[in-house]
């Protein structure tokens, strides 16, 4: 009997500490009445979106001289002297380099001596033309008296010719010693290279002692004022017009500049679906030929734009945190779109009076509260 009674009592126990760890002797608090702490998260940046009308778009070219002069030679010679370098500004005029031209002299003083051979041989032809001259006039007379023969005259006549003929071939010798002897000596103004216009001397292909080739750049000079010059897409063509102002970007001086349109080509390159133009820079300080930049073009368009400091990525992901009504944070997929003038273009995911926020989005969290 007793064993029985230490057995049930046993079993009591048992089934104490069972209902006990379950809970059944604690106060039990109703569904929905255990609520979590919100995180307050604060120092955030938030502001509304709004539609933009208008948006810059950028469009590369580079900045090049109004006026570019390939300086070259017409004769080939040794170079004695270069009398400038790159980055120099020159005015209209300057020597730039000089040529020797000994061969030239050497050439002319040739052209002297034959000259004055054609001379001598021109003043022998005149000589023996009044010789002749005046026995076909005895002749003349002769043949009308009937003193001579037709052949007789017809034979002095012959010589007569024969030595005028000589007369004017030497008379062209000389001429054309001449002519040779001044075209020459007119390529000795070209020993001397000057600049033709006033610029900066923007590349130097020659040193002293070199051997200059005709038609080979010596020298390079550029002259102001400097053009912006791109190839717009077709899309723009009739939209920029000569007399149109714009701004010019230049990164690399961190520079603005006021542009106006002063080149628009009619035509569209059938290979690129691009055309030219061409705008006159107003302020040309810090600038260089050659430079990157860009043009600046409004475009009317319907579009959010963020800074990209709102933008979030992961991985493949791409969002912003979005404020709610009741000021939690939402972490909201979207869809981006062009760059333009620092922001992101937004295409959707987003609308219009929604609180984005655009700093601190390291701080922000899933459903945790704005705070101040």
């Amino acid at each position: 009997m007793k064993g029985w009674i230490k057995y049930g009592l046993f079993v009591v126990v048992i089934a104490l500490i069972v209902l006990w760890l379950a809970g059944t002797f604690r106060d039990k608090e109703k569904p929905g009445e255990v609520k979590g702490e919100t995180k307050v998260v604060s120092g955030l940046v938030i502001e509304e979106v709004r539609v933009v009308e208008e948006v810059p778009s950028f469009y590369t070219g580079h900045i090049v001289a109004d006026k570019r002069v390939e300086i070259s030679s017409r004769l080939m010679g040794r170079v004695k002297g270069v009398y400038v370098k790159e980055g120099d500004y020159v005015s209209a005029g300057k020597l730039l380099v000089s040529i020797d031209g000994e061969d030239i002299n050497s050439q002319a003083l040739a052209l002297e001596h034959q000259r004055k051979q054609a001379e001598q041989a021109y003043n022998s032809a005149l000589a023996n033309f009044e010789a002749v001259r005046k026995t076909y006039e005895r002749y003349e007379a002769l043949i009308k008296e009937g003193a001579i023969t037709q052949q007789e005259f017809d034979q002095v006549k012959a010589q007569f010719q024969s030595a005028k003929a000589q007369v004017e071939q030497a008379k062209a010798g000389i001429e054309a010693v001449r002519a040779q002897k001044q075209a020459v000596l007119s390529n000795i103004k070209y020993a001397n290279l000057t600049s033709p216009v006033s610029g900066y001397v923007v590349l130097k292909n020659v040193d002293t002692g070199d051997l200059a080739m005709p038609g080979h750049p010596l020298l390079v000079i550029e002259s102001g004022p400097f053009l912006f010059e791109a190839f717009l897409p077709e899309g723009l063509s009739g939209k920029i017009k000569v007399g149109d102002a714009y701004y010019i970007y230049v990164s690399s001086i961190d520079k603005k500049v006021t542009a106006k349109v002063s080149e628009v080509s009619p035509a569209i390159d059938p290979a690129t679906r691009t055309f030219r133009v061409r705008l006159t820079l107003k302020d040309a300080d810090g600038l260089k030929s050659g430079m990157y930049a860009n043009l600046i073009v409004p475009e009317r368009v319907r579009a959010f734009l963020l800074p990209e400091s709102a933008i979030v990525k992961r991985f493949d992901f791409t969002g912003v945190w979005v404020v709610r009504p009741d000021n939690t944070l939402e972490l909201r997929f979207v869809k981006l779109g062009e760059r333009r003038d620092g922001m992101l273009e937004v295409l959707s995911g987003i609308k219009e009076g929604e609180r984005v926020v655009i700093q601190g989005v390291e701080k922000a969290c899933e459903g945790c509260r704005v705070g101040g």
